[in-house]
């Protein structure tokens, strides 16, 4: 079974020759995790309840993009659809971007097109995040 990241990688590999940032070329939803360490409660907390679930967000086209800057880029290894930023430069775009300090744990949820839906931060419930997924009108 191919995996969701590797497609991803493949479609996206040029996108940062190009200057654009690969969260502006997923055609998904996006639940993004900030946090200042991949061993901190929170990041653990969120990342697991994610594992649990992970049916559930893969059926509602949802990739996860973890972000830690203590962790070292592309050691984790997820049992779940997710899209790792892989340079410490793509993570400062994306913490710039949405205005997440590096210390700061933070959760946010993107519709299809690139808006901001959740914004949490706390670990996020499943249950309410699939409920306001489907909520949600599709991008299409």
């Amino acid at each position: 079974m191919l995996k969701l990241p590797l497609v991803l990688f493949l479609l996206l590999g040029t996108s940062v020759a190009q200057d654009q940032h690969p969260l502006n070329q997923l055609h998904a939803r996006t639940l993004i995790v900030f946090a200042p360490d991949a061993n901190g409660a929170d990041f653990k907390k969120q990342l697991t309840l994610i594992e649990r679930h992970s049916f559930e967000l893969s059926i509602r086209n949802t990739v996860v993009v973890p972000i830690s800057t203590v962790s070292r880029f592309g050691d984790e290894k997820f049992s779940f659809e997710n899209l790792p930023l892989a340079t410490a430069a793509e993570q400062a775009e994306a913490r710039r971007r949405f205005h997440v300090q590096e210390g700061q744990f933070l959760v946010i949820l993107l519709d299809e097109n690139g808006a901001e839906q959740i914004r949490s931060a706390a670990p996020v419930d499943i249950h309410e995040l699939t409920a306001s997924i489907d909520s949600l009108p599709t991008g299409h």
